[in-house]
């Protein structure tokens, strides 16, 4: 551990962590909780709509609120590196603009919408796909940054997350598979990204310590 680094740092990492237990928790009970939701048909994005889509709302600021904590951490536990804090920042951007500005209603969500009502990209809607590609883009952006940092094992699982992502998103929008299931299961491989990452880099006898972070000691002697 380097004199920089402190278990407040730590603190901040494992932020991430939470961050992925509180977004997957919260949207798988409300996938099978909210009558007319169909994920097979639907994104998760469109729980912030209906008389409970306050609680996705809340879900994706708090989540990206602590991301924001954890790129902090980042920061701190990675001092040589400049890219992987910035783009898992706007990760944590990403999703608090997509709580704020909610997917359109469509295709029979929430109810009393028409089944046959294809979303309208109104500017909300807009913005919102907008913070969508910027999180899923910042986040495996960083998967390919940081990856080369790592040892063997953890470079190999961070190149492998960086791939997977996009090709579900790709095929998921292909409808080589719903939508739906695609955009879950690539956010869940993120999240499950971030929390290993962010669990093994807050551990001190893991996180890298590149040769900018060595400082010179009285009498010659390097020291962390």
């Amino acid at each position: 551990m380097t004199e920089s680094y402190s278990s407040n740092d730590a603190r901040l990492l494992r932020a991430g962590i939470v961050a992925g237990v509180v977004f997957l928790g919260v949207s798988t009970v409300e996938i099978f909780a909210r009558p007319g939701f169909d994920i097979m048909r639907h994104a998760i994005s469109v729980l912030s709509l209906g008389e409970r889509g306050w609680l996705m709302v809340a879900t994706f600021i708090l989540s990206g609120l602590l991301v924001l904590a954890c790129a902090m951490g980042l920061r701190r536990a990675l001092p040589g590196s400049r890219w992987v804090p910035i783009l898992i920042g706007l990760y944590g951007l990403g999703l608090i603009l997509a709580g704020i500005f909610p997917a359109p209603p469509g295709m029979g969500f929430p109810p009393g919408t028409p089944d046959d009502q294809m979303p309208v990209m109104t500017p909300t809607a807009i913005i919102h796909s907008i913070a969508f590609m910027l999180a899923f883009g910042s986040l495996i952006a960083a998967c390919f940054v940081l990856a080369p940092r790592l040892a063997d094992g953890w470079s190999a699982f961070s190149l492998t997350a960086g791939i997977v992502m996009p090709v579900l998103i790709i095929i998921g929008m292909a409808g080589v598979i719903p939508p739906g299931i695609a955009f879950f299961i690539a956010a869940a491989l993120g999240w499950i990204w971030l929390g290993a990452i962010a669990l093994h880099l807050s551990s001190p006898a893991d996180a890298p310590t590149p040769p900018a972070a060595l400082t010179r000691a009285p009498g010659g002697t390097h020291v962390l």
